[in-house]
Formats: structure tokens, C-alpha cells, sequence
């Protein structure tokens, strides 16, 4: 009888440990502040490892790849070289540009399902929640060695 008290315990300890999960809130939550859609917006368009991504002229090369594409008429990878591109303005927290990009990412694939996530950033007062709220990601993100 005495192993049933073990299991009970268990399952107890368990149950509390769940309990803790959900009531944390992930940095990007916190920083959302319960605004969905900025929630979904940017856990779509932030760089999980952003000091591998960025180089130096990588948003510019990107924007010229994507007009090669747009050239060649492949409008697929063109919308991935600028989202990519609207990513990296974002990550250096360049207004014009994320508003610029995003939006020719859009425009050139009408087809693609989450088109509604670059829209997002076409109203400035999205554009500017959306770069304060990254820019204090990234200032959470980037390990202190990189800050120097």
C-alpha cells in the first residue's frame, strides 16, 4: 500500500510543474504584452541567431538577388530575398527599409499564405511596435561578449 502513496506524489509533483510551465511567458511574450498579432508577426520574422546572419552589405545583396529573381520571374525566391532582407532591417532597426521590403515581399507573391504577416508592417504604427519590440530581443539575445 505503501507504493501508492509514492505514485500519488508523483503525479502531484507533476501536476505542479505543468502548473509553473504555463505560467511562464517566453521573452517575446513579455515583450509583446499580450498583442497577438505583434506576437505572431514577430515570432515569424525574427532571426533566431542573428550574429550569424547578419554581414556587413547583406541587405543590400539581398535586395539585388531578389531582383534578379524578380527578373528571371522567379517570384519565390525573390519574396524569400526580401523577407530575408525586411529581417535584417529589422534586426538593425531600420524604419524605411522594413516598411520598403516587407512590402515588395508581399506584392511579389500574392500566392503565399503568410503574406499577411509582411502587410503587418505597411502601417507605421505597426512598423515602429514591431522594431521597439525586436530591438529589445536582440539587446536580450546577443551574448555579452558580442555587446562589446
Amino acid at each position: 500500500m505503501a507504493s501508492v502513496g509514492i505514485f500519488k506524489r508523483r503525479k502531484e509533483e507533476t501536476e505542479e510543474r505543468v502548473e509553473k510551465k504555463v505560467e511562464e511567458k517566453t521573452l517575446l511574450e513579455e515583450l509583446c504584452k499580450g498583442n497577438n498579432e505583434l506576437y505572431n508577426v514577430l515570432s515569424r520574422t525574427l532571426l533566431l541567431n542573428p550574429e550569424m546572419t547578419k554581414q556587413a552589405g547583406e541587405i543590400d545583396a539581398r535586395v539585388e538577388r531578389a531582383q534578379e529573381y524578380e527578373k528571371n520571374k522567379d517570384y519565390v525566391k525573390a519574396r524569400i530575398e526580401y523577407q530575408v532582407a525586411g529581417e535584417l532591417a529589422l534586426l538593425e532597426g531600420k524604419m524605411a527599409q522594413v516598411q520598403k521590403l516587407f512590402k515588395k515581399a508581399a506584392e511579389i507573391d500574392p500566392t503565399y499564405s503568410n503574406r499577411n504577416i509582411f502587410e503587418y508592417f505597411a502601417k507605421k504604427e505597426n512598423a515602429e511596435k514591431a522594431i521597439v519590440a525586436a530591438q529589445e530581443y536582440y539587446r536580450h539575445m546577443v551574448k555579452p561578449a558580442q555587446r562589446e
